[in-house]
């Protein structure tokens, strides 16, 4: 997840600095207003609140679907009296394109929003753009290479193959697009490569276990 720090009063050129940082977003996770110490407490707290609903209703404006889902939070005032404490965080997903133009040979991309039907390999509706986005950036980019790798959760084995099923899916969706097979590959891993430990300790920790990622193999 990456993060963009604007003030709390957005002057032209900021804005236009928003606006240019929104291309590079696929989804605004969270949204979160700060506050100097200058102030009650109370007043802080209130005044981080409409920061971050402020910056929210001027990204909703600019670019709807980008915050749909999006969490505001206003945590009020930090220690100190520097200015620069007055301030929004956005916190962000990096659109698919940008990941890849920025990795290097070897680096790992998570698919994030590619997701499965429990225990099987079938692709749930909302996956599709994910796919096409992934799609248009290897028929642009000809010279790019990739291998798909499957992991999953909760399981210490894959006894059905399900990682490699689903990295298959992916596969078989960019081959039957137009993609040459010999740019790509695909693998399942299991849960021998997991983000966090198993058991998971959390559903959280179990979505970021089960996921297929993207491997560079060539990009130039």
């Amino acid at each position: 997840m990456k993060q963009l720090i604007v003030s709390d009063q957005l002057s032209q050129q900021e804005t236009q600095k928003l606006r240019k940082a929104l291309n590079k977003m696929s989804s605004v996770d969270r949204i979160v207003g700060y506050t100097d110490s200058i102030g009650s407490e109370v007043y802080n707290l209130d005044l981080s609140h409409r920061r971050a609903q402020s910056v929210k209703a001027l990204l909703d404006s600019i670019k709807h679907e980008l915050v749909m889902n999006t969490l505001t939070e206003d945590l009020g005032e930090l220690p100190t009296k520097n200015p620069l404490d007055r301030k929004v965080v956005i916190y962000y997903q990096q659109k698919l394109s940008e990941k890849i133009n920025s990795a290097k040979v070897g680096d790992n991309i998570t698919l994030k929003q590619l997701n499965f039907e429990p225990g099987l390999d079938v692709l749930l509706t909302q996956s599709i753009p994910v796919l096409s986005d992934l799609l248009t950036i290897l028929q642009e980019n000809p010279k790019l290479k990739i291998a798909i790798e499957g992991h999953i959760c909760c399981a210490a084995e894959d006894d059905i193959n399900l990682s490699f099923n689903r990295a298959k899916v992916v596969y078989e969706y960019l081959v039957n697009n137009g993609i040459s097979n010999n740019r790509l590959g695909f693998q399942g891993f299991g849960s021998t490569k997991p983000i966090y430990p198993l058991p998971e300790k959390s559903e959280e920790e179990r979505i970021q276990n089960r996921r297929v990622e993207l491997r560079i193999v060539a990009n130039k």
